[in-house]
């Protein structure tokens, strides 16, 4: 089954929600290191980039406690050390803990999810897919009214999910020497399907 608009999920983050966010995002900016295939950001790019991860992984945690399913942080923000490749601890269906890593981008120019899932990929490559990996899109709006010109909680989805396998073939991104798996966000699984293999 392919994603859709229709099964796409929006979480609503609260205030104090997004308070924590922050406060992770400015511990975290001071202890992480621009990876070696990115390039290199100012203190400011790096901690709205940080900032939308946290909240990437704050939604995807709330949505799956809301469904009555296991999931905590696996990283430690407070420890000074980068995370482990992984953000998050599930449990499949037998109880085993396994390692969710949880992708977070942003969309400049496609302003709709129809355009979004049909134009971009998830954003790992292969020495990062886990156990699950999940993908969340912020998007802005560039014309029209109300615009919305920096990413927003309010402006923020979490598209889909592929399993350790499911990437058959990577490329490369056209602007960034980075791999890429080669398939779009709608040929990734649907969010609620990952709940069946979940306690």
């Amino acid at each position: 089954m392919a994603v859709t608009k229709d099964t796409i999920v929006k979480i609503q983050l609260s205030e104090a929600d997004m308070h924590i966010c922050t406060e992770n995002a400015q511990i975290l900016c001071e202890t992480m290191t621009d990876r070696r295939d990115l390039h290199a950001r100012g203190y400011m790019e790096r901690f709205i980039d940080i900032l939308m991860g946290e909240a990437a992984e704050a939604a995807v945690i709330k949505w799956l406690l809301q469904n009555r399913k296991y999931a905590v942080s696996a990283v430690n923000k407070r420890s000074g050390n980068p995370d482990l490749g992984h953000d998050i601890i599930l449990k499949d269906i037998r109880g085993t803990e396994i390692k969710c890593s949880v992708k977070s981008s942003l969309s400049v120019y496609k302003s709709t999810i129809d355009d979004i899932l049909d134009t971009f990929t998830v954003a790992t490559k292969a020495s990062e897919l886990r156990k699950v990996n999940i993908q969340v899109y912020y998007w802005l709006k560039l014309k029209g009214e109300p615009r919305i010109t920096v990413p927003t909680e309010r402006n923020m989805a979490i598209i889909g999910w592929i399993g350790e396998n499911d990437v058959k073939e990577f490329g490369t991104y056209s602007t960034e020497n980075r791999q890429a798996p080669k398939m779009k966000l709608r040929d990734t699984r649907p969010m609620n399907s990952l709940l069946e293999y979940l306690v």
